[in-house]
């Protein structure tokens, strides 16, 4: 707002942020692209006119052209950075994987990961389960063990199957 109370608008002239995109946006991505950063061209031309813009609305920028060159640049060299860290991160940790997969049988392996999701039951799932595969109880027997309607132990054993299915799956 003005002093008269009447709203300015941002400024459009010479010097806008509307004008500094349609004076160097072009530019700006043929740079990129020539520089290595050809799939990433025009996002990092749209992230460095969004850098750009607090600044530019502090004051008039002697050098618009060279400063937004410089802010893609930057953000270029952080992405390429950021996917580096990634790269390693994923290669370790399949070098990790590797290593352990290569130490155990796969069927041991097989065994601790059950267990590791057999002790993530529920009890009330486990129990049931147990009992059954373990124990060799059928499910009238359970039914009687555990003071349960045979229904019961039947919708147990089928919700805690879908577990064991579904976490072995993930």
């Amino acid at each position: 707002m003005s002093a008269d109370g009447s709203q300015v608008n941002a400024p459009t002239g010479e010097g806008s942020i509307d004008d500094l995109y349609r004076r160097y946006s072009g530019w700006l991505k043929a740079m990129l692209r020539r520089r290595g950063a050809a799939d990433q061209a025009e996002d990092l031309t749209q992230e460095a006119y969004i850098r750009l813009a607090p600044l530019q609305a502090a004051g008039p920028i002697l050098h618009p052209q060279g400063l937004l060159l410089r802010i893609a640049e930057n953000l270029a060299y952080n992405e390429r950075r950021r996917a580096g860290r990634e790269r390693n991160g994923l290669r370790r940790l399949a070098e990790a994987t590797e290593f352990h997969a290569s130490q155990a049988d796969p069927e041991q392996a097989q065994a601790v990961l059950l267990r590791q999701v057999l002790d993530g039951l529920p009890p009330l799932y486990r129990d049931v389960f147990m009992l059954n595969r373990h124990a060799g109880m059928t499910y009238e027997q359970i039914a009687a063990h555990c003071g349960l309607p045979v229904k019961t132990v039947e919708w147990r054993m089928s919700k805690a199957l879908a577990l064991i299915a579904q976490r072995m799956r993930d």
